[in-house]
C-alpha cells in the first residue's frame, strides 16, 4: 500500500496545482511536516480506479474538490435511504405481511415521505444556533437507529409507522444539504456537482433496491435485513459528511433572535414580495401535486387492476425506477447547467405527463406492460427533476436568503406531499378506511393517473410561459448592478 498525502485545505481560499498534487502525493515525494495542516487522506491509486469520479473532480474548481469527494460518500448512504420509499410501497403490497398492506398504508407512507417537508422551516430557525453541517449529521444517525425497529412487529401498520417516522426525521438533512450546496459549489458548477452526487445516490439506491428485492423474494420472513443495512449505510454517510471542510467565513450565521411566529410572518412577506419566486412555486404546484397524488397508488393498481405478481410489483415500482434514475442523473446534471429552472421544469412536467398516461392506460386495460413503460419514462424524468428540485430555488435567492428560500420551497413541497396522497386515495378508492372511520371515495381507480397526467401538462405549459419572462438568476442580476454577491451569509 502506498502512503499518500492528504488534501491541503485548511484556511486557504483556494487549493492550487493539479488534482494529483492536491488529492494524493506519495510520502516519498514532499513529505509533509508533523505540524502540517494536511488532512482527509485520499489514496491516489484508489482514486484512479474510478475514472468517472476522478474526471468529475477534475472538472470542479480546486477549492470545491474536497467537498465533492466526501459528499460523494455521503450520498451512498443518503441514496440508499431514499430508495426505501419504493421498497416500502412494494413491501407493503407483497405477501410479507398477513394481512397485507392496504391503499391506506400506501397513502400514509406517501404522506409522511412528502409531508415531512412541512417541518423544513425549523431548519432555518434551528440554524441560528446549530450549524447546517450538524443538521445533516445528527438526524441521519437518529434515522439510522429508527430503521432497526422494523423487526419489532411483523405488521403492515407498524412497518408503515416506522418508515414514516424515519422519513420525518430525515427532512432536516434534506434541507440543510440543499443550503450547503450554495456554500460548497459555485453556480457555474453546481448542476454538475449535484448531478454527480445524485447519480451516486441513485446508483446506491439501485444496488440497495435490487439486493433488497432478491432478498425479500428469497427470505420474506427476514424482510427487515435490508432496512438494517440501510441504517448502517446511513450512519456511515453521516460520518463522511462530517469530514467536509467548510471555511469559517462561509458558514451560515444569523444574528437575529426572533420567535418562530415572527420569523414565519417575516419569511412570508419576503416570499410574497418576490413575484418571480411566487410564480415559480405556483407552476411547481401542478405537476408536484399530481405526482404526490398518484405515485403511491401505482403499486395498488398493479395488484388490483393488472393482477401483477409480487416480483413484478417490486421490479416496476422499485427496481426499474432506481435503475433509470441512476443512469439519467449525470446526463441531466450537465444539461441543467445550461438551462434555467423553468425550462427544466417544463421538460420534466411533460415527461411526467407521458408517464402517467401510460399508467392510466395500463390500469384501464388491466395490463402490466404499460405500467413498465410508464415507470421507465417517469424514472428517467425524475433523474433530472430531482436535481431541478434541489437547485431551482437557488436561482431566485440572494446568498443572505438561501435558507429562507429553500425552507419555503421545501415546506410548500411538504404541503403538497401531505395533502395530495389524501386526495389521491379518495379519488382512487370507493371507500377509504381511516382508523374507526370509513370515508366514501370517488372510486375512479386508474383514472387517477389520467388526472395526474392532465395536471402535469398544465404545469408544463405554465413553465414554458414563465420562461419567456426570465431575467436571469439573482446572482447574475446583482453582478449586473455592481453588487458583490455573498456580502453577508445568514441562516434565516
Amino acid at each position: 500500500m502506498i502512503d499518500c498525502r492528504a488534501i491541503e485545505f485548511g484556511d486557504r481560499d483556494r487549493a492550487t496545482g493539479p488534482l494529483e498534487t492536491q488529492v494524493a502525493v506519495p510520502l516519498s515525494q514532499n513529505m509533509p511536516a508533523k505540524n502540517s495542516r494536511a488532512r482527509y487522506p485520499t489514496p491516489r491509486l484508489w482514486l484512479r480506479c474510478f475514472k468517472p469520479f476522478l474526471s468529475t473532480l477534475q472538472r470542479m474548481p480546486p477549492s470545491c474538490r474536497p467537498a465533492l469527494f466526501y459528499e460523494t460518500f455521503y450520498n451512498i448512504g443518503s441514496g440508499a435511504f431514499v430508495a426505501l420509499f419504493g421498497l416500502a410501497l412494494a413491501t407493503l403490497k407483497s405477501e410479507v405481511f398477513t394481512p397485507g398492506g392496504t391503499k391506506e398504508h400506501l397513502m400514509f407512507v406517501a404522506a409522511m415521505f412528502g409531508g415531512s417537508s412541512l417541518l423544513s422551516p425549523l431548519v432555518g430557525y434551528c440554524g441560528k444556533n446549530v450549524s447546517m453541517r450538524l443538521m445533516v449529521i445528527v438526524p441521519n444517525l437518529v434515522a439510522a437507529g429508527i430503521l432497526f425497529a422494523t423487526c419489532t412487529l411483523q405488521n403492515a401498520g407498524f412497518f408503515a409507522a416506522i418508515i414514516g417516522v424515519a422519513f420525518i426525521i430525515r427532512v432536516f438533512p434534506r434541507v440543510a444539504e440543499m443550503n450547503m450546496f450554495r456554500v460548497l459549489y459555485p453556480a457555474t458548477h453546481r448542476g454538475t456537482a449535484v448531478g454527480w452526487v445524485k447519480a451516486v445516490a441513485a446508483v446506491s439506491g439501485l444496488c440497495v433496491t435490487v439486493a433488497a428485492t432478491f432478498w425479500v423474494m428469497w427470505r420474506p420472513a427476514l424482510y427487515f435485513v435490508p432496512y438494517w443495512a440501510v441504517g448502517i449505510a446511513l450512519a456511515c454517510s453521516a460520518f463522511a459528511y462530517a469530514r467536509i471542510p467548510v471555511r469559517q467565513r462561509l458558514l451560515f450565521r444569523s444574528g437575529e433572535d426572533r420567535p418562530p411566529h415572527r420569523a414565519f410572518w417575516s419569511g412570508a412577506r419576503v416570499f410574497l414580495a418576490d413575484r418571480r419566486f411566487v410564480l415559480y412555486q405556483i407552476g411547481f404546484f401542478f405537476a408536484g401535486f399530481a405526482n404526490h397524488m398518484a405515485h403511491a397508488f401505482v403499486a395498488e393498481s398493479l395488484k388490483v387492476n393488472a393482477l401483477a405478481s409480487d416480483r413484478a410489483v417490486f421490479w416496476i415500482v422499485a427496481v426499474i425506477p432506481a435503475l433509470c434514475m441512476a443512469g439519467s442523473a449525470p446526463l441531466w446534471g450537465r444539461l441543467l447547467d445550461r438551462m434555467n429552472p423553468m425550462s427544466g421544469r417544463a421538460l420534466f412536467n411533460s415527461i411526467q405527463c407521458v408517464a402517467y398516461g401510460f399508467h392510466c392506460y395500463g390500469g384501464l386495460t388491466q395490463q402490466a406492460w404499460p405500467f413498465l413503460i410508464g415507470s421507465i419514462v417517469h424514472a428517467v424524468g425524475m433523474g433530472g427533476s430531482t436535481i431541478n428540485w434541489l437547485t431551482g430555488s437557488l436561482y431566485f435567492a440572494d446568498r443572505e436568503r438561501v435558507t429562507l428560500y429553500n425552507s419555503i420551497h421545501v415546506a410548500l413541497t411538504g404541503l403538497r406531499g401531505l395533502l395530495a396522497p389524501l386526495v389521491g386515495v379518495l379519488i382512487y378508492g370507493g371507500t377509504v378506511v381511516l382508523g374507526p372511520w370509513a370515508v366514501p371515495g370517488l372510486g375512479l381507480g386508474p383514472w387517477l393517473f389520467g388526472l395526474s397526467a392532465a395536471l402535469s401538462l398544465c404545469g408544463s405549459v405554465y413553465m414554458v410561459w414563465m420562461t419567456r419572462w426570465d431575467q436571469g438568476s439573482s446572482e447574475e442580476t446583482r453582478l449586473e448592478r455592481g453588487v458583490p454577491p455573498g456580502a453577508q451569509a445568514i441562516s434565516s
